[in-house]
């Protein structure tokens, strides 16, 4: 997935947002953005069902389920616009992602859901940990993350051109909201 475009779409909201919403004297909204991620991952995993064995409705919601994911992907672009600190200074989460990934997909979607909210963990592990971090460490777990959700897309069913029309049209619904005070 080609993703220079997305960071360039999302880095505009992310300026919308925080001249709206301004961060306080040394705010750091990071912490937020990788339990925003990880909420946005629940809902999408509550709109693909299939996890419900309790359930007689097992059905994917497709149209929300898209939904649900491109918002998760919003977060997972804001994350990487981020900054860390890294080789002693402080540098965007996404230094030396590749301006395209290929995707990484397990076995099962029931997987690829489990290990990914498990590689955010590590991301935020290892961002707020700094003592038990390498330089690499934050870099790595961000591209497995990046990389781990382009493949639950997949694992969806999505094209790349579904995720990448649905992101660019909730973005403009997302800056919307912030123009009348969501």
């Amino acid at each position: 997935m080609e993703l220079r475009e997305l960071f360039e779409v999302q880095g505009e909201l992310d300026a919308h947002i925080e001249k709206i919403h301004p961060r306080a004297e040394g705010e750091k909204r990071l912490e937020e953005k990788i339990l925003a991620l990880q909420t946005e991952l629940g809902e999408i995993a509550n709109e693909w069902r299939q996890f419900k064995f309790w359930s007689n409705d097992r059905k994917p919601r497709t149209d929300q389920l898209l939904e649900e994911y491109v918002d998760g992907l919003h977060f997972v672009l804001s994350i990487g616009l981020e900054e860390s600190e890294r080789y002693g200074q402080l540098v965007p989460i996404r230094l030396g992602l590749p301006d395209e990934l290929t995707s990484i997909c397990y076995e099962t979607t029931i997987q690829q859901f489990n290990y990914l909210f498990f590689e955010i963990g590590r991301l935020y592990d290892s961002v707020t940990l700094h003592e038990v971090t390498t330089d690499t460490e934050v870099g790595e777990a961000y591209e497995n993350i990046v990389r781990m959700f382009i493949g639950l897309g997949e694992k969806l069913g999505f094209s790349e051109e579904q995720i990448v029309d649905a992101y660019r049209k909730k973005n403009r619904v997302n800056h919307e909201r912030q123009k009348y005070g969501y």
